[in-house]
């Protein structure tokens, strides 16, 4: 009877000390993934910065007044004096005018 109870003790004591070494395992584990969590957000947030800050340096060089200031210095061009007119053409409009081209060149 001694025997039986002593094996049955062994068992549930080596089941109980399975059971918390697993638990310490999983809690190491979790830790480990929150501070892996944390480092990844913050190069994440990082990552974030950079591309706002690329943006908005992109944003100054596209700037009309930069390109127009590079324009007018640099290459010595003039903005018109005069409003510019735009003319629009139908595609059936410039096929007549080519249809008469090619006549009169053939």
């Amino acid at each position: 009877m001694k025997g039986a109870s002593l094996k049955i003790f062994i068992v549930i004591i080596v089941g109980l000390a399975i059971s918390i070494f697993a638990y310490v395992a999983v809690l190491n584990e979790i830790k480990n993934l929150n501070k892996e969590k944390l480092n990844k957000t913050e190069v994440l947030k990082e990552k974030q910065n950079r591309i706002e800050a690329l943006n908005v340096e992109i944003q100054k060089l596209t700037a009309e007044d930069r390109i127009v200031t590079f324009a007018i210095d640099s290459l010595r061009m003039n903005r018109p004096k005069e409003i510019l007119e735009s003319i629009f053409v139908s595609k059936e409009q410039i096929k007549q005018i080519e249809k008469i081209l090619q006549e009169k060149y053939d």
